[in-house]
């Protein structure tokens, strides 16, 4: 099955950022990391970070 990865600017994989996915929960998985990142670059937004930097690989 494929993976899909949430990485941060710096190239890491953010935790709990991994999914394994299918056709049918490929769209919901991407929303869920989307938001993932939004929690995780206003954790970290003091160092810089903004949620529009991030990536899903």
């Amino acid at each position: 099955m494929p993976e899909l990865r949430l990485i941060d600017p710096d190239g890491y994989t953010v935790p709990q950022g991994v999914r394994t996915t299918t056709p049918d929960t490929n769209t919901q998985d991407r929303e869920a990391l989307k938001q993932l990142a939004a929690e995780h670059a206003a954790q970290w937004a003091g160092f810089g970070y903004d949620a529009r930097d991030y990536r899903i690989v």
